[in-house]
């Protein structure tokens, strides 16, 4: 079987010839920084578009197991970078997890950010504070959305630190079961994004065992539509406004169709969507980068998804 490491090898290969073509408008000029905790140099990559306003919103993007934040850049295919060069109103930031991986939620993690409980929350207070600092972000207007790995650490952000961001983003990547999480949830309602293939085999949608492409259990997810009850649970809203709408299929030969469920609470102003990519894969779907590893499942060439994303950011009252 082939490793996580070596999966996401083969995609950097991909990407390198493929990078060189999206610098056209600036949007790959990239600053690397890093802020220091728990004794160790944490770094992040960070995109600031020409003529920033003031007072801008700030979003992470947190990379899957394994990879490097410079990797994740370009399988979004630009877009989040692309998207804030057009609006001149978002810093996006591509932080770096230690030794590829976060300290997610999953007891059964055996990765050393796991196991050594860093303070992720603590780097990313850090980070915005930086950029508060730098550019004057506004503080209530920062957001993250993470893939795989980086979709559990914003499981874990959501849960445990619910007022540092005003919306979150998890993608290919469900609620650990409860015998597999470690996190202290405050039980407070947030306004989160889901987006997972219904034929992902690294995160099964229906919920079950996480078996890494190195063949390490990672241990039990919960069914997607559990993840999202969750969340649902939270609102303790007495009337949520349900909704579902299947995008256009604008390509017929990708064998992938998209559903999206959209839950408000009427007077609380938080908002649930999950997005179901029917046969799709453990990716992350953009029209300008979809050469992802054949192991990694099904490309869905429908949606852009960093674009839905920020939709749904911006929705956000």
């Amino acid at each position: 079987m082939k490793t996580t490491s070596a999966l996401f090898s083969i995609l950097l290969l991909l990407i390198c010839t493929v990078a060189k073509a999206q610098n056209d408008d600036g949007i790959n000029d990239v600053k690397t920084d890093s802020i220091k905790m728990d004794n160790i140099f944490r770094s992040y990559t960070y995109y600031v578009p020409k003529d920033i306003k003031k007072s801008s919103k700030l979003i992470f993007i947190l990379h899957g197991s394994t990879m490097k934040s410079s990797l994740m850049i370009t399988a979004t295919g630009y877009q989040f970078n692309r998207h804030a060069n057009t609006s001149k109103d978002e810093i996006i930031v591509y932080p770096q997890g230690f030794e590829t991986y976060w300290n997610d939620c999953r007891k059964s993690a055996t990765y050393s950010a796991n196991l050594l409980n860093l303070n992720e929350a603590g780097f990313f207070k850090a980070v915005i504070a930086k950029f508060y600092t730098d550019y004057g972000i506004d503080t209530s207007q920062v957001f993250v959305t993470g893939f795989s790995n980086g979709g559990h650490m914003v499981y874990k952000l959501a849960m445990e630190n619910p007022a540092l961001f005003k919306g979150f983003a998890a993608i290919s990547a469900s609620l650990p079961v409860e015998s597999n999480n470690d996190c202290v949830s405050k039980n407070q309602p947030v306004s989160i994004l889901i987006a997972n293939g219904t034929t992902d085999s690294i995160s099964p949608f229906n919920g079950g065992t996480v078996l890494a492409g190195d063949g390490k259990n990672r241990g039990d997810v919960a069914p997607t539509f559990n993840s999202v009850q969750y969340f649902k649970d939270l609102m303790k809203c007495g009337e949520i406004i349900e909704t579902k709408k299947g995008l256009p299929d604008t390509d017929k030969e990708d064998s992938s169709t998209v559903n999206v469920y959209d839950y408000r609470c009427k007077n609380q102003g938080k908002r649930i969507e999950l997005i179901e990519i029917v046969n799709g894969g453990h990716i992350f779907p953009n029209p300008t980068f979809d050469q992802w590893p054949k192991s990694l499942g099904n490309v869905n060439k429908d949606v852009n998804l960093p674009e839905l994303i920020l939709n749904f950011f911006n929705s956000l009252e």
